[in-house]
This record gives C-alpha cells, sequence and structure tokens, in this order.
C-alpha cells in the first residue's frame, strides 16, 4: 500500500493536470465572490445570509477537486497505464484505496486555497464598498472545516467516477452535466429532492445558507453517504470488470 501511495503521489505531482485545475478553481471562486458582492445591492450583501454566500464561494473548488480525483483514474485508461499499474500491484481494490487516499490530498489543498481567497477576497471586496462584517467567527471556521471536508470528499468521489466511466471525455461531460445542469434544474424544480444531490450537500457542508439547502451536519452527512457509494460501486466494478 504504501508504494502504491507513493507512485499516485508521483503522478499529482507531475502531471499539469492538477496544477491547471487548481488554477481554475482560483479562478472561478475570485470571480463568485465578486460577483456577489459588486452585483447585489448593498442591503443584500449586509445580511448575514447574503456574507454566507460571499465566503462560502470556496466550495466551488470542490467540482476542480472532482475532477483532479476523476483524471487521476481516466488518465490510466487513456494512456494504458493501467496494465503496469496492476503488474506492480495486482491487487486492485489496493490501487484504488491508494487513489483514494491520494486524491484526499489533493483535495483538502483545493480546500484550503478555496477558504483562503473566499475569506481574503471577500473581507476586502465588502470593505471597498464599505459593508459592515455581520458573520460570526463561529461561522467562518464551519465554513472553513466545511468547504475543506467538502473538497476532500469530492475528489474521493471523483476518482470513483473515474473507475465507474473510465472514458475521460464521457467522465468529464458526465461531471460536468450532474454538477452544472441536473442538479441546478432539479433543486430549482423540486428543492426538496434537489438539495440532497451530491453539490447541493457540499454548499451546505461548506456553510452556504440559501434557502431550501440542508444544514451543515446534514449536508456532510449526505455527502459522505454519496462518497462511500460511489466508492463502493467503483471498487465492485475494478474487481470484478476486465481491464480494457
Amino acid at each position: 500500500m504504501r508504494a502504491q501511495l507513493h507512485s499516485e503521489l508521483l503522478k499529482l505531482r507531475t502531471t499539469r493536470t492538477s496544477t491547471w485545475l487548481l488554477l481554475g478553481a482560483i479562478a472561478t471562486v475570485l470571480l463568485e465572490v465578486f460577483a456577489d458582492v459588486f452585483s447585489d445591492n448593498l442591503h443584500t450583501i449586509s445580511t448575514e445570509i447574503g456574507q454566507r454566500v460571499v465566503f462560502g464561494a470556496g466550495t466551488l473548488g470542490a467540482l476542480f477537486a472532482a475532477y483532479a480525483g476523476m483524471i487521476l483514474v481516466t488518465n490510466e485508461f487513456r494512456y494504458a497505464t493501467i496494465r503496469p499499474t496492476l503488474l506492480f500491484e495486482p491487487r486492485r481494490r489496493v490501487v484504488i484505496a491508494a487513489k483514494l487516499v491520494a486524491v484526499a490530498a489533493v483535495g483538502a489543498v483545493f480546500g484550503v486555497v478555496g477558504v483562503a481567497l473566499s475569506f481574503t477576497a471577500g473581507f476586502a471586496a465588502l470593505a471597498v464598498r464599505g459593508v459592515d462584517f455581520v458573520v460570526s467567527g463561529g461561522y467562518l471556521a464551519l465554513a472553513a472545516g466545511g468547504t475543506v471536508a467538502g473538497c476532500v470528499l469530492c475528489a474521493m468521489a471523483g476518482v470513483a467516477l473515474g473507475a465507474l466511466i473510465r472514458h475521460q471525455v464521457g467522465a468529464i461531460v458526465v461531471l460536468a452535466a450532474w454538477f452544472l445542469t441536473f442538479e441546478q434544474i432539479l433543486f430549482t424544480a423540486t428543492p426538496s429532492v434537489g438539495r440532497y444531490l451530491p453539490g447541493k450537500a457540499t454548499s451546505a457542508l461548506g456553510g452556504v445558507t440559501t434557502p431550501h439547502l440542508l444544514s451543515p451536519s446534514l449536508g456532510a452527512v449526505t455527502l459522505v453517504v454519496w462518497t462511500l457509494a460511489f466508492v463502493a460501486l467503483a471498487v465492485a466494478r475494478t474487481e470484478r470488470g476486465d481491464i480494457a
């Protein structure tokens, strides 16, 4: 397990994809913060709910963390390196476990960067507009921890999704369609159902308090259940399926 984990960490460190995804997360979080602060009226961003949306922008990094996990697996199938990987470590369950642990560290980095950016840019943007801070320190601590945890879990879910779909382009399309389209449509149409989807659970875990979202604790439980379900399916497919 230790040797396989070292191998997975080396793959993550020596590919440019993770760096580009982190840059994408940085740009997205900053864009969301500035859009929230400078496009809303002063009354909205002066409320605690409005400011929680601003400081919860770091949860957007979870999508990029999921892509990092997904690409770690799909690259193996795209470039046919899965065969030497399994020759080196024939226990497929161990390979998946090593990828999950390695990408959890990457997810934590995405989460920490997202928190740092959303907090720093959020405070600065609100100060520029002359808005007093009304969020509590307790909320900020909850949002920080929840954002990091959400990014870790989404990165691990990305590994599972990659192992299930395997085709890189197909996995990219599915992930984007799920988070950016399907979840938004279902949450808008039926919020009582849509709020239990992984993307919305990630937002709730990160402290976003828009109407109809779950509480942070229930969001955490929901996201853990989704992640475990995806991982279980991925392990079953990897253990029993053929390696192309």
